[in-house]
């Protein structure tokens, strides 16, 4: 997917103050590090990706946990100090728009070929500015010993009013990318017309008990049954079956869910760059990527990766299906648009 200038404007404010890592993480000779997230995402990058790519390659590999990886990768621009981070696609358009990013030619990455070029992160000259490691995605998260599945088999049933004072809901920074979005295209709208969208949203609102500040908090009003469901994401659902909480399920409502990439990037300047774009291509073949599917639920992007019979019960289909289910909008054009948007959910509910 090829993005404009004029198609992201947000991210910029996000780089931190720290300029350089502390002497224990520098990077020992040889040693490649990977800025990721912290807690299950960076357990994620050990299990699946860094630690069978030593073990092939004898290269090093650390995963260092950050709370933000495009800040770090903003407040180093100029000098480098990491190989590779984790973000999400928003972040990706919006560090290759400032330039902070190295790009690489398709041959550098061979095995981009096997993921769809609509998931691609690439300039304006086609070259490639990151790589497509996994997806999640974002349907309608159901507590069943407070409703059932069938309750929510569309994003429409969210505004009914029998469910007053029953649902859950995120801020509205995520609300105006995510929610509206998805909202949007039930209404028979997009992300380009959200009209219809927000008198969802609306309606979603006013049936909500609780908006939550925090992932966390998300988890912990699905698992103690605070909430009967709120929009959520894959993986957090899958973490809470993978911990047990199997009576919290994730529902793909008729009208799709939508899609959420990450991609994989390298900062401008990398050190080592041959041997960082072995390591990408690597992140972007289809053995890791199943790893890291069975470890924390995230689908693989490249279209070689199987899914066995164990993943395919869990997710009620092989790869190939979810993927039909699930809407990819114009994530630069949502970009651009968010501090509009997020005004205007403000403003619609501050009048509930």
């Amino acid at each position: 997917m090829t993005f404009t200038r004029r198609q992201t404007l947000f991210g910029a404010a996000g780089a931190a103050a720290v300029l350089s890592l502390p002497s224990r993480l520098m990077a020992q000779s040889g040693e490649l590090l990977h800025a990721s997230w912290g807690g299950g995402v960076g357990d994620t990058w050990t299990g699946a990706f860094a630690a069978p790519y030593t073990k092939e390659t004898g290269i090093g590999v650390r995963i260092v946990e950050v709370p933000n990886p495009e800040a770090q990768f903003r407040a180093q621009a100029g000098n480098p100090q990491y190989h590779s981070g984790i973000g999400t696609f928003v972040q990706g358009v919006n560090m290759m728009r400032d330039g902070v990013l190295e790009t690489f030619s398709i041959d550098e990455l061979p095995n981009m070929r096997n993921i769809d070029e609509k998931y691609w992160l690439k300039t304006e000259d086609g070259r490639l500015a990151g790589i497509t490691p996994y997806f999640a995605y974002y349907g309608i998260a159901v507590n069943t010993n407070e409703a059932s599945v069938d309750d929510f088999s569309s994003w429409k049933n969210l505004e009914d009013a029998k469910w007053a004072g029953r649902l859950g809901m995120t801020r509205p920074i995520y609300l105006s990318t995510y929610d509206l979005t998805i909202l949007s295209k039930a209404a028979g709208g997009d992300e380009y017309d959200t009209a219809g969208g927000m008198k969802l949203l609306e309606g979603m609102a006013r049936n909500v008990l609780n908006v939550a500040t925090s992932l966390a908090q998300q988890n912990t009003m699905l698992e103690r049954g605070e909430v009967a469901a709120m929009p959520f994401y894959s993986v957090r659902v899958w973490s809470l079956n993978e911990a047990g909480v199997d009576y919290v399920r994730i529902v793909i409502p008729e009208e799709g869910a939508l899609l959420l990439p990450y991609v994989v990037v390298a900062p401008k300047g990398v050190a080592d760059r041959e041997k960082v774009a072995n390591w990408l291509n690597y992140i972007a073949g289809a053995a890791p990527q199943e790893r890291g599917m069975a470890i924390s639920g995230y689908i693989p992007a490249n279209n070689d990766a199987v899914a066995p019979e164990d993943i395919k019960a869990k997710l009620g289909m092989d790869y190939a299906a979810l993927k039909a289910r699930l809407y990819q909008p114009d994530w630069g054009y949502i970009a651009e648009h968010q501090k509009d948007t997020v005004a205007a959910i403000d403003q619609m509910l501050a009048s509930l």
